[in-house]
């Protein structure tokens, strides 16, 4: 236990210790200023000690180790008494300061912008001691402990007051850092509930997985038709309809209005929202419940390592899934004769956003590519933390690009961020301890806590299944997404009437346009068709706006169907293709008869044309 010598004011901060006794009235020649004692033997205590001595403003600090004789006479001399407190300690003119007002008021004595970490000492002191505490506990598994106190360096040897003392040897058993148990091995909080719900709420967010990991085994065409591909999407079908009518309840008492549950291709519609709310409330239920049942105690090893587990491969299956629609260019297609009809100003912030991903292959498959690497890193234990952390990378950047362009991904974007960070929690100190304090810190064991419990064939059937695990995984999505390369992706050849067309005669309703005459302001008019079999069309207008529409084409009934977006309502028109190229459209366009004959023109668009070039005279900005 830590042992808090110092009385508390209301506002949390220490007040002066009672008046020192009469056995301790004897004062070294260095009672003089601030005292701050560390555990001289923990590596993190001393690489704070040395961080101090380099960025101290007034250079009066001084310092002592815990262990130390001159340690225990400055603490006798300010009125504390009985054991040694398991905190650093700081000694000054406004008395004895402990845990983490003790470090944050050393803080301020540091050189700005350094000194501004004092402003932490506004947080309730409960909430610093808390965090402190949980860092103090673990300090000796991240950074290591070394067996004898430091040795002050000759330049800084006149602000240690133990620097007289002979060398203290402390036994290499002696720990007064108590680990708190098997959630403490796992690196994921303190033990009660904040921790209970983070291990929880990914799990319930993510359902129904596991079982969703069959959907990909069925990528491959010869399992769609077996009993299990059967079995397995009627669970999830009864998943999604049980949770139907529990959302619907939960929009009508907040409110919201009624629910459509009708595919959009958006994962931003309320019912997602209060999916993501049901989540938290179901996740806070069962940790609540969790931890009453344990009676507070910690989180076993074995259940924080499989919750662990399984997010790293839930985590994995999306990124795979994800970056192999990229790493082949098929999630942003490259910008077609109906895009670029459109104008820049028509173009809301996801389809610029689409556009600029689309023009580029290059720069979308190394996007995939990351993602790809980031998920089959995160398949192994030895890798992890590396595929964690370049899917913080990568997934920070994919949420920003939703965030500021408006693309409705920005829920599942968010969640798959905090779940790689998440993962890599168990290691944020001792990553932060090696890049920004420069302290040595100690491996973490990655072997599964429950792993040798298990007979050795038991162990071999779980290598086996991994690897078919992962086998399916990548298989099936290698396997979908060559099979979408060839149905609609840059696999395919165009289609015959794919091209940009000038319209030279048309006819809609009862007015006749000639060709070449100048342009009305009659909107109806088409100026330039835009056709992109198998899905997109555009037509500009008189007026000057440009309509995109979505298309779909019969070769064998010589028809097209045009569909206005945000409208139920349809339009077929017949085609003809005649042997110069021209299109004859014959049929009804917004309930009115309409023909119109269509010539193809050229086009050059830069944002297609312009390539790549490495040696640029000046910069090509057009």
């Amino acid at each position: 236990m830590t042992h808090d010598p110092a009385t508390t004011s209301d506002d949390g901060a220490s007040a002066p210790a009672p008046a020192p006794s009469a056995a301790s009235a004897t004062a070294t020649s260095h009672d003089d200023g601030p005292v701050l004692l560390f555990d001289g033997v923990c590596n993190l205590c001393d690489a704070s000690v040395q961080f101090i001595l380099r960025h101290e403003a007034d250079d009066r600090l001084r310092f002592a180790s815990l262990q130390s004789d001159a340690a225990r006479a400055r603490l006798a001399q300010a009125g504390v008494d009985g054991p040694l407190p398991d905190s650093v300690v700081l000694i000054d003119d406004n008395g004895v300061h402990v845990q983490s007002t003790a470090a944050l008021r050393a803080a301020r004595r540091l050189r700005f912008p350094l000194s501004l970490l004092a402003v932490l000492l506004l947080i309730p002191r409960a909430l610093r001691d808390a965090a402190y505490a949980f860092i103090a506990r673990s300090r000796y598994r991240w950074f290591g402990r070394r067996d004898t106190c430091i040795v002050p360096s000759p330049a800084t040897r006149a602000r240690f007051l133990d620097a007289d003392e002979p060398l203290r040897v402390v036994p290499p058993d002696v720990d007064a850092s108590p680990d708190d148990g098997a959630s403490e091995a796992a690196g994921l909080g303190l033990g009660t509930l904040p921790p209970r719900f983070l291990l929880l709420y990914p799990l319930i967010f993510a359902l129904p997985y596991p079982l969703s990991l069959l959907q990909f085994a069925f990528g491959f065409e010869w399992l769609k038709d077996t009993l299990l591909a059967r079995w397995a999407g009627q669970v999830v079908g009864a998943y999604y309809e049980i949770r139907k009518p529990i959302l619907t309840w939960m929009a009508e008492r907040m409110g919201l209005g009624e629910l459509t549950f009708a595919p959009s291709g958006s994962g931003d519609r309320l019912e997602n929202y209060l999916a993501a709310l049901l989540s938290v409330l179901i996740a806070s239920a069962l940790a609540t419940g969790w931890w009453l049942w344990r009676r507070h105690r910690p989180i076993s090893a074995t259940a924080a390592d499989i919750a662990h587990t399984l997010l790293r491969y839930y985590l994995a299956v999306v990124m795979l899934s994800y970056g192999s629609h990229k790493l082949f260019p098929l999630q942003f297609a490259m910008p077609g004769p109906s895009r670029l009809l459109q104008t820049y100003g028509e173009s809301s912030p996801m389809g610029l956003m689409w556009t600029f991903m689309g023009a580029s292959p290059g720069y979308q498959m190394f996007g995939g590519f990351m993602e790809v690497l980031g998920g089959v890193l995160l398949l192994f234990r030895s890798t992890a933390l590396l595929g964690a952390l370049t899917v913080i990378g990568v997934m920070t950047n994919v949420f920003a690009l939703n965030m500021f362009y408006d693309v409705p991904v920005k829920l599942n974007s968010f969640h798959y961020l905090l779940f790689a960070g998440l993962l890599v929690l168990p290691d944020l100190p001792r990553l932060l301890g090696a890049t920004l304090f420069n302290v040595k810190t100690m491996p973490r064991d990655l072997r599964a806590p429950w792993r040798d419990a298990l007979p050795h064939r038991s162990q071999r059937g779980l290598a086996l299944l991994k690897l078919a695990i992962i086998g399916i995984v990548i298989g099936s999505n290698v396997t979908s997404s060559m099979a979408m390369m060839k149905t609609y992706g840059p696999w395919v050849e165009p289609h015959a009437l794919t091209a940009q067309y000038r319209v030279t005669d048309f006819a809609h309703g009862l007015s006749v346009y000639i060709a070449d005459l100048p342009a009305d302001d009659d909107d109806a008019r088409w100026q330039i068709v835009a056709l992109e079999p198998p899905r997109r069309a555009a037509i500009r207008f008189a007026d000057g706006h440009t309509e995109r529409l979505g298309l779909e084409v019969d070769d064998a009934a010589s028809t097209l169907v045009l569909r206005t977006r945000g409208m139920s309502d349809t339009d077929q028109l017949r085609w003809q293709r005649h042997d110069d190229g021209r299109v004859t459209l014959r049929g009804t366009f917004r309930g009115e008869a309409l023909e119109a004959t269509l010539t193809p023109v050229e086009t050059e668009s830069l944002l297609v044309t312009r390539g790549f070039h490495w040696i640029s005279p000046y910069p090509f900005n057009r």
